[in-house]
């Protein structure tokens, strides 16, 4: 079959996701296409840019058309359709319903998927009818989307073979309790679902000299309260500069825990990477953070204060203090860490990518 992806295709969370979905439908057999639509706003505009200045060359890949404007024109998807003469078209996060509803229309196969923090019940007709199938990647955004009337298959997502060939040699603990141990915030753009204040107040509270805490968000001008906490912790380090994913990836894979609480996710891709990494996981008890930790084998859940509601109606959870706190300090002992390692390489048989692509399978069938 031959399929186009819409896409953002440089810098975010969102692309990365449509690379790798394009490497399983090559693997099953189809030939895919890719229109990159531009990102909306100045986050999207400021992650352009840095990415334009370092080529990152994960992105420079065959069969990549790069559309005008974020809201692309319906002649502009034709033209497009008709050129790489498709079958289907596979989306993430595209509200454009009227456009996508002439496609399928037009005799396209319209595939999509919504992040559940934004896709809301006013959106569940219109995109019922502008897409033959909607898929849902977490149990929880299924179970939203059967709420609102809407029948998705679950294509379980996985930990992509990328992933795999970046973990880092680890070099045998000697030193007990004394030696370092480094957990990682992904912090990204520093959105409102990450509580990086509380984050900061917890770690600072934890006990332990040998602790560190590398905070790793995309603000190259700064933040002056992520500075004035690196200034007063010494366990703290900062890292704000953008960066190809490689590097990204390897200083990710460099540390030893993922602290990684979230008031809400869409997908959560650095609870993949983590766990590819053999990274114990420290995060909420709400999903769908929760269905990639293993609860006290692979990581810490941790109890969640609700907090307001994301922009779709969905609630917003703060994690625990006092819960944060404790299970910081449990896998600032090695021996803990060590012991967690193990449910992290089951985790990552359970996550295992072949199971993904088996389940796009059986969707393009």
């Amino acid at each position: 079959m031959r399929i186009g992806l819409v896409s953002k295709w440089i810098a975010s969370g969102q692309a990365v996701v449509a690379r790798q979905l394009r490497s399983a439908l090559e693997q099953l057999g189809h030939q895919t296409f890719v229109l990159a639509r531009p990102g909306s706003g100045p986050r999207a505009k400021a992650a352009a840019g840095a990415a334009a200045d370092q080529l990152d060359p994960v992105w420079e890949q065959h069969g990549v058309s790069h559309a005008s404007a974020h809201e692309v024109p319906l002649a502009e998807y034709e033209d497009w359709v008709r050129a790489n003469s498709l079958e289907a078209i596979l989306c993430d996060e595209n509200y454009q319903f009227e456009e996508l509803g002439r496609l399928r229309a037009g005799g396209i196969r319209t595939v999509g998927r919504f992040v559940w923090e934004y896709f809301g019940a006013e959106h569940a007709g219109p995109a019922s009818e502008a897409f033959e199938t909607i898929y849902s990647l977490t149990r929880c955004e299924r179970e939203r989307y059967s709420e609102l009337g809407i029948e998705s298959p679950y294509v379980p997502w996985g930990i992509h073979p990328e992933l795999l060939s970046e973990i880092p040699g680890r070099a045998p603990s000697g030193n007990g309790a004394a030696e370092p141990v480094r957990f990682y915030f992904p912090g990204s753009f520093l959105g409102r679902r990450k509580p990086i204040r509380k984050v900061i107040k917890a770690f600072r509270r934890a006990r332990g000299d040998h602790l560190r805490l590398l905070i790793s968000a995309q603000v190259p001008r700064g933040d002056e309260f992520l500075r004035a906490a690196a200034d007063e912790d010494p366990r703290i380090e900062l890292a704000l500069e953008d960066e190809p994913e490689s590097r990204h990836r390897a200083r990710f894979a460099s540390c030893d825990v993922c602290l990684a609480p979230s008031r809400w996710e869409g997908l959560g891709l650095p609870l993949y990477e983590a766990t590819a990494f053999g990274m114990p996981i420290i995060t909420n008890d709400r999903p769908p953070m929760s269905e990639m930790v293993l609860d006290g084998s692979s990581g810490v859940l941790v109890d969640s204060v609700r907090n307001g509601e994301a922009r779709s109606g969905i609630p917003a959870w703060d994690p625990e203090p006092a819960s944060l706190i404790a299970a910081i300090e449990r896998l600032g002992d090695r021996a803990e860490l060590e012991r967690m390692r193990t449910g992290v390489l089951e985790l990552r048989e359970q996550r295992a990518w072949e199971h993904t692509v088996a389940a796009l399978g059986r969707l393009f069938r």
